[in-house]
């Protein structure tokens, strides 16, 4: 009896819960056109008027703009990087150029060009060896093909003459516009060497450089050793130059035109200051000095590591050119891309705007039909006096069953044009 009372109660609760969940979920709704159960789904279309492709354009031009901004930032700490470089190598070179100034001072007359290759002038120059120095990368304008079209126009020059000069490349932007950018006619050798323009510029990657231009000039394959590279003027404009680097000349070895900039601040723009470098004066040597080694020796070992130095400082000079560019490029890619965002999205706003218009015209010239409509819902023109709902259904049967409606539309010219007697029939 027990089992029985138990199962009973189960069987109740059961009942219970199932009819509380029937009135929960309450009497499915029905369709008022055609009287069933409308499919519960999702709507698939824009709820929201507006062209999305247009939209996500706006949005991806607005994340472009945030990028290049962001690569400028990126440069201008670079470039106060290239600065901090420069200042640091500064007294190396400074005090190296016044040894190597006042070795020479001791020793004018003595024909120390003769036993100096570094510094020996050919009588004529027939073989010239030119180090191209471009980026690694772009998005920097026009600075590496400037620096190109300059070395290009060097060498058509020195073709003029009869030389056709070796070249020797930094930069892998310098190895593909060797083969784009120069104009066809230009005769010049490919010597192979190639050297990546470094992001962090190091001594070692200069002795590199220099090592290689050292072995070409004291081999006797080049006479002379010139340098293409972008000279840093201001954060908007550098200057494509032609320097010569090899022979030294033992009374100008320093740049005339030597200076040092500075990346300061102004108003919260950026600025910079260049300052002219004085040429270091020789130091003074004491007639009574006593070498240990000959004076020629003592030479041959610091003018290598003086042209390190050059080399060192025009590397940091062109890092500081080519970032300036990049500065200036993103730049105006930031500002282009603010002003198309700016045109697309009036341009967004106004499609979104004619569509909301649209819509509202669709809603309200369906809402001003359904106010001219029967209250009853019934459409088309009043019946006769005679004729109902019931004796049209009527007829329209009479004619199916008698096969006096055709099974397709039949057209006018059938039955000819109307006469005044089928009127009155009818």
């Amino acid at each position: 009896m027990r089992r029985g009372s138990s199962a009973g109660v189960t069987v109740a609760v059961g009942l219970a819960l199932f009819a509380v969940s029937c009135l929960w979920k309450g009497e499915p709704e029905v369709d008022f056109v055609s009287g069933g159960v409308p499919n519960s789904r999702s709507v698939k279309v824009a709820r929201c008027a507006g062209d999305k492709a247009l939209k996500d354009r706006v949005t991806s031009i607005g994340k472009t703009s945030k990028l290049t901004d962001a690569m400028r930032l990126v440069a201008a700490a670079k470039v106060r990087n290239a600065q901090n470089g420069v200042a640091k190598s500064r007294p190396f070179s400074d005090e190296l150029l016044g040894m190597i100034k006042g070795l020479v001072k001791r020793l004018k007359g003595s024909g120390l060009e003769a036993d100096l290759p570094m510094l020996r002038v050919p009588e004529k120059v027939k073989e010239v060896g030119i180090l191209m120095m471009t980026a690694n990368r772009g998005l920097c304008g026009a600075y590496n093909t400037f620096v190109i079209k300059k070395t290009g126009a060097r060498i058509q020059d020195l073709n003029k003459q009869g030389i056709s000069p070796k070249l020797l490349i930094v930069g892998k932007k310098g190895l593909a516009g060797m083969k784009t950018r120069f104009p066809k006619d230009i005769k010049f050798n490919y010597t192979e060497e190639w050297f990546p323009m470094p992001d962090t510029i190091k001594a070692k990657d200069s002795a590199e450089i220099a090592e290689v231009l050292e072995n070409y000039f004291l081999s006797g394959e080049v006479d002379k050793i010139e340098i293409a590279y972008g000279k840093f003027i201001n954060l908007i404009s550098n200057e494509p130059t032609i320097r010569t680097l090899l022979p030294l000349s033992p009374t100008g070895i320093e740049d005339p035109e030597d200076e040092t900039f500075r990346l300061t601040t102004e108003s919260g723009k950026l600025k910079v200051e260049r300052e002219k470098q004085k040429a270091p004066k020789a130091k003074e040597i004491e007639a009574d000095v006593i070498f240990d080694q000959p004076p020629a020796v003592i030479l041959n070992s610091m003018l290598p590591l003086y042209l390190n130095s050059q080399i060192l400082s025009l590397m940091f000079d062109a890092q500081a050119s080519e970032l300036s560019s990049r500065m200036s490029a993103m730049k105006a890619a930031t500002d282009n891309a603010k002003e198309l965002q700016k045109k697309l999205l009036v341009l967004y706003n106004k499609k979104r705007q004619a569509a909301i218009t649209a819509e509202i015209c669709e809603q309200s010239a369906a809402a001003t039909a359904l106010e001219s409509a029967d209250v009853k819902g019934k459409a088309g023109p009043a019946l006769g006096v005679v004729d109902n709902e019931k004796s049209v259904a009527e007829d329209f049967m009479k004619e199916l069953d008698s096969g006096d409606v055709p099974d397709a539309p039949v057209s006018v010219d059938t039955y000819g044009p109307l006469t005044r007697a089928d009127i009155k029939d009818a």
